[in-house]
């Protein structure tokens, strides 16, 4: 019983790490996997799929594969990095949280619940609208500090734990600092959290950026899967029948993020049934 839990816990990992690894090899190597340029409109509108053109083409004659391609640049970017920035924030924030308590914890628990009480996209919104503008540096500065919170209330509720163990209590009278305790020994326990909380705000992060774009907020010099929906709905794709400008872009970032769930349900599988093992031989 146990390998064959062990088995589906790597078939999870595997089949996430293959589907976000051709996701990313898209997203590098863009530019030479599509077949036309970025803002080529010289085709004729509403082709459907073939073999000239895989995906057809849009009502301003543009190679829908092509879009795709680039538009997996940018999105598969913005996610990442957004979900770099969201991670660490929101571990800096539930650490110093979970490890101080009392009015420190209080206090930044008190900012993360005034802001999960407002709609965080209206939230986006508002702050893209401060922005002098709207590049794939302000999608990711809006998106990055706007989706740490539950990320923080998750890692301060393992420091908290981690906190009681014996190991911080032999640290601190080793005479180490707290900021060494926080960074040497209990962030080190974290990491598995912090993976699997990675894998989530980095999903969220993708969907975010879609949502935005298909919103109008962005740059419209960029294509990401959120401005190839955006401009299909825009020019009623549905009324045409051209599926192809709709469902690619659609699958795309379900499947990325259907990527990440499957790697971070693998992560935390594994990371508790470790934690599990090591709790029965103690």
């Amino acid at each position: 019983m146990k390998n064959k839990s062990n088995q589906r816990l790597n078939n999870k990992l595997l089949a996430g790490l293959t589907i976000l690894f051709v996701f990313i090899l898209l997203a590098s190597a863009g530019k030479l996997i599509a077949p036309y340029a970025k803002n080529y409109i010289e085709f004729e509108a509403w082709l459907k799929p073939s073999g000239t053109h895989l995906l057809g083409t849009d009502s301003y004659g543009q190679d829908v594969f092509s879009q795709l391609i680039y538009g997996t640049q940018t999105s598969v970017w913005v996610g990442i990095l957004a979900g770099a920035m969201t991670t660490v924030i929101g571990v800096l924030v539930g650490l110093i949280a979970g490890y101080y308590r009392r009015w420190v914890s209080d206090a930044l628990m008190f900012l993360v619940d005034l802001l999960l009480i407002l709609p965080i996209m209206a939230l986006m919104i508002i702050l893209a609208s401060f922005l002098p503008s709207m590049g794939l540096s302000s999608i990711i500065l809006v998106i990055g500090l706007l989706s740490w919170l539950y990320m923080a209330r998750s890692i301060r509720s393992q420091t908290l734990s981690e906190r009681q163990r014996g190991y911080v209590e032999a640290a601190k009278v080793a005479g180490m600092s707290n900021f060494t305790i926080m960074v040497k020994e209990i962030l080190p326990n974290l990491l598995p959290i912090i993976a699997a909380n990675f894998v989530s705000v980095t999903t969220q992060a993708v969907l975010a950026e879609a949502g935005l774009s298909f919103l109008g907020i962005g740059d419209p010099r960029n294509v990401s899967w959120g401005t190839i929906l955006a401009l299909a709905h825009t020019n009623n794709a549905i009324m045409y029948d051209a599926w192809w400008w709709i469902i690619p872009p659609g699958l795309a970032i379900a499947l990325f993020c259907f990527g990440f769930v499957l790697l971070g349900n693998g992560i935390l599988e594994r990371f508790r049934s470790k934690r599990g093992a090591q709790q029965q031989f103690t």
